[in-house]
């Protein structure tokens, strides 16, 4: 994964509730308005009536089961198909055997599932289903047919257009969320840890709490990565394209951290009774990671203007020394220290990344 510098670019207040609106359920029923209210005036107002439902509809279906941009858009592909090819066979095979209707409808699923078949990528079940009832009841009525193709095609067009303008969820905005709300959930139970008053089953509902969180988040960096690969993108796609790498590296610390968690509530008796001076060794150095886990989360957060990290909050020299004077000759004090080593290690790799920029100065300053 490579190291990047991230600067702080802070939402004005209005962006912000913007984007937080964006991922809302009011957001979706606000685009499923607008894709009614457009989809029926466009086609009623030039004089095509009897195609305004279809359009209304067809809009609707994108940006309802479309819940993103890249959802949308292959839905969109996957439907269009679906009618535009399976509608106009269909229609042959009714007019092939007309006048006997009940001959059309024993062949008509067994064609239609055979153009599946040939690419099911680009072919939806559920959209096949619609084309094959229609032509079941239009039979040999082509202005029917035609009506059904040009609400679907620009119905769907103007749903994914819809979806592209009208409030686009920001799923980069909600990844930052996770990110903060994760590491506030992380640095809260691992104070509690090195603290060493926690009973068991006092970590369970902060694990759960950070699962949560690193569940969401390897979500949201899915969606947003889709959403970047799409050719037209919005602008709010593109301010945190470069933090992909690091909304990665914080779902790999916080699932790391969830199973730290565990294995201190798991094992909570075992660890109260290894020798008191390499417990207390351990949750010093606990401690120390930290506070060098807090920085990193200061420097993540992208609510407040701060000034870039003049220093890396974590090396691996200085992990590794913690690490040396923690030996661990058995099997509880070894499974406790992987679990330090582990944290340590994505720490470092996190510290890289929000300190990249020290790299770039002193290159230059060396050139």
């Amino acid at each position: 994964m490579s190291s990047a510098a991230y600067f702080h670019k802070p939402l004005t207040p209005f962006r912000r509730a913007l984007a937080r609106f964006s991922l809302s359920e009011t957001a979706k029923y606000v685009k499923l308005a607008l894709g009614l209210w457009i989809g029926f005036s466009i086609p009623y107002n030039l004089g095509f009536p009897e195609a305004a439902v279809a359009l209304a509809s067809s809009t609707m279906l994108t940006l309802a089961l479309g819940s993103s941009i890249s959802a949308a858009r292959g839905y969109f592909y996957r439907r269009v198909m679906s009618n535009v090819v399976a509608m106009p066979i269909a229609t042959l095979v009714m007019w092939l055997t007309a006048p006997h209707l009940w001959l059309g409808a024993l062949l008509l699923p067994f064609v239609i599932f055979a153009v599946v078949r040939l690419r099911p990528s680009l072919f939806q079940m559920t959209s096949l289903t619609i084309p094959m009832t229609l032509v079941l009841y239009t039979g040999e009525h082509l202005p029917l047919l035609e009506q059904r193709l040009i609400g679907v095609v620009l119905g769907m067009l103007l749903g994914f257009i819809i979806q592209q303008i009208a409030f686009p969820p920001d799923h980069g905005f909600w990844a930052n969320i996770l990110v903060n709300d994760g590491n506030d959930e992380a640095v809260q139970a691992l104070r509690h840890l090195a603290s060493g008053q926690f009973e068991r089953g006092g970590l369970k509902s902060l694990a759960d709490r950070l699962r949560n969180s690193s569940t969401q988040l390897k979500e949201a960096h899915g969606l947003l990565k889709l959403d970047l690969q799409q050719a037209w993108l919005s602008p709010h796609l593109e301010r945190n394209r470069d933090r992909l790498p690091l909304f990665w590296a914080y779902h790999e610390l916080f699932d790391s951290l969830v199973n730290f968690l565990e294995t201190a509530d798991t094992f909570h008796e075992q660890f109260a009774a290894l020798d008191p001076q390499w417990r207390a060794a351990f949750l010093a150095g606990l401690g120390k990671l930290v506070d060098a886990h807090r920085k990193l989360a200061l420097a993540a957060d992208l609510r407040v203007e701060r000034l870039p990290l003049d220093e890396r909050p974590l090396e691996m020299g200085a992990l590794k020394d913690l690490v040396e004077t923690l030996p661990a000759p058995g099997v509880f004090t070894s499974v406790y220290l992987g679990h330090l080593t582990g944290y340590g290690i994505l720490l470092c790799r996190l510290s890289d990344m929000h300190a990249g920029h020290l790299a770039v100065t002193a290159t230059a300053t060396a050139h």
